[in-house]
């Protein structure tokens, strides 16, 4: 059984990893399709579940490509962002509980 790195940069919230449920938020993990929003879920050590827009995801093969990122250039509208997560989860979750976050994830 091999593992996979994928780096991301998101900007997101850690909300834990016992926030996360498989059949509410699977459409929504790792950037699917017709996602509302983005949920990266640590499924191997229970660490995390960081929700938000991914900004950069590394290539399996080949890391980040270097990018000048500037957070007020991001186009993502914090308050729907912060509505649509907190719909999602079932809590209170606030604009300025989003950061830029640069993280590695295995799977």
């Amino acid at each position: 059984m091999g593992v996979d790195r994928t780096d991301y940069l998101m900007l997101g919230t850690d909300l834990g990893a016992k926030a996360f449920d498989w059949d509410k938020h699977e459409a929504e993990t790792e950037g699917g399709p017709g996602a509302r929003f983005d949920i990266v879920y640590d499924g191997m050590c229970g660490k995390y579940c960081i929700a938000g827009k991914i900004i950069a995801q590394s290539d399996a093969y080949e890391g980040f490509d270097m990018a000048k990122i500037e957070p007020e250039k991001l186009n993502v509208d914090r308050d729907a962002l912060a509505a649509t997560v907190s719909s999602a989860f079932e809590r209170e979750v606030s604009p300025n509980d989003f950061s830029l976050i640069l993280f590695s994830h295995f799977s």
